[in-house]
């Protein structure tokens, strides 16, 4: 499945041309010195896809949008790829000077002061975090400062969608221990949203809105259990405004596909779907729906079979009736083989009550698959075909990265998914109590 990202946007809506309403002000006019392309549009942010809503030709470098449109923020450029922001205020008639060369970073806008200030603290706030990423330890807490005066200066702006832009780049202060699941959940949402106005309505037509969403449920994802990230996230999206309701779950889609969580995924989708059942990525995501069914939560585990290190055939169904981990991993993987002396101790304290791991290897090598088992001392059932990312059992449960495990339960149906440190100890602890 691919990451739902503008590279895949769509065209529909309408076209403006240059021909029409000419005697009415332009909603966008520009001079580009250099360019030569035959025409330059305008688009749209939908829930992670830029939708091109708008075109018009060029002619010496000269564009002029006419029409109308609801006001809001778009972007203009010749692709999603090569554009940049436009605040469409029904007020001003924004014209947009440049050349070529270096046109993102130099160009200007005139008639149109407030974008004009949005462009300003764009460039600001970006040099700004670029610098504190660069510079030494010692030079950040001054370029911090500056940040914080910045963000501080555009949050009394007398513009409004400045303001509001502004609140998005305050960096989150996560919380570092909380004694619930809930109380992790409000921890985040507290150090993501506290500051931000849900009811402005340019925060719908904002990338960075769709990507701070992004990054609070990855948070919440390597923090909470799945059922409990379902549980109050649904409840977190119903307060939300409606118009943002699309953007929450297509931002937890992507979110969960870092961490593989496809069951998340499809749970996303669902969600997605019942709140724009016709967007344009409809269709690849009830696909997407019906491939995983198989796969779910409480559905049969597809069985294994594959040759352990002395060739002979070993079966997942062999081990029906007692819990088990599949556990993919391969000895090149550095982050699996740093999860092994957890999931060793684990084993050691759990197997004599009925947990097995049947671990399946991504391997090309043999030897140096063995060598990884005797290294970290894996004392459980191995597999593994040799054929790496092409392995029988990595196709069958679609793995595409790894570590990735399955819970299996004593009737062979798939428990959980993609459970590894404490998440992996939690589940063991319920189940052995």
């Amino acid at each position: 499945m691919q990451k739902w990202k503008g590279h895949s946007w769509q065209v529909w809506a309408f076209i403006l041309l240059s021909s029409a309403c000419q005697s009415q002000p332009p909603l966008l006019s520009g001079e580009i010195q250099g360019l030569t392309r035959d025409s330059i549009y305008l688009f749209k942010w939908n829930a992670g896809i830029w939708e091109k809503v708008a075109a018009t030709g060029i002619q010496n470098g000269k564009f002029s949008f006419q029409g109308a449109l609801p006001t809001g923020l778009y972007l203009w450029g010749i692709s999603p790829q090569e554009g940049d922001m436009v605040l469409l205020n029904g007020k001003d008639t924004p014209h947009i000077k440049g050349t070529v060369a270096q046109l993102f970073q130099t160009y200007t806008y005139e008639k149109s002061p407030e974008n004009e200030a949005i462009l300003r603290f764009r460039r600001a706030i970006s040099g700004l975090y670029q610098q504190l990423n660069q510079r030494p330890p010692q030079e950040r807490e001054g370029i911090q400062r500056q940040i914080d005066s910045l963000l501080q200066n555009a949050s009394q702006s007398s513009y409004a969608t400045l303001r509001v832009y502004a609140s998005l780049f305050r960096s989150p202060t996560l919380p570092v221990h909380a004694a619930s699941p809930r109380l992790v959940w409000q921890g985040l949402v507290n150090a993501f949203w506290k500051d931000i106005d849900w009811q402005a309505p340019i925060l719908v037509q904002i990338p960075e809105v769709f990507m701070r969403m992004q990054g609070f449920w990855q948070n919440a994802l390597a923090q909470l259990p799945e059922d409990s990230v379902w549980q109050y996230g649904e409840a977190w999206v119903k307060k939300l405004p409606p118009a943002l309701h699309a953007t929450a779950w297509m931002a937890l889609i992507n979110a969960a596909q870092q961490f593989q969580l496809r069951e998340t995924m499809v749970y996303g989708a669902e969600q997605f779907l019942a709140v724009a059942p016709q967007d344009p990525r409809r269709n690849e995501l009830r696909q997407f729906i019906q491939s995983e069914g198989a796969l779910r939560r409480g559905q049969p585990a597809p069985d294994i079979a594959l040759p352990d290190p002395e060739g002979k055939i070993r079966r997942l169904s062999e081990l029906r009736g007692k819990w088990v981990l599949i556990d993919f991993w391969a000895s090149w993987c550095r982050p699996c083989r740093m999860e092994n002396p957890n999931v060793v101790r684990l084993y050691q304290q759990y197997h004599p009550r009925g947990f097995e791991i049947f671990g399946v290897s991504l391997d090309h090598n043999k030897e140096a698959w063995l060598q990884a088992i005797q290294a970290d001392k894996l004392t459980w059932i191995h597999v593994s075909d040799l054929k790496g990312w092409q392995s029988a059992g990595a196709q069958l449960y679609r793995v595409s990265g790894i570590p990735y495990t399955v819970l299996v339960d004593p009737e062979g149906r798939i428990a959980a998914k993609n459970l590894r440190g404490p998440t992996l100890e939690a589940k063991l602890k319920e189940i052995f109590p």
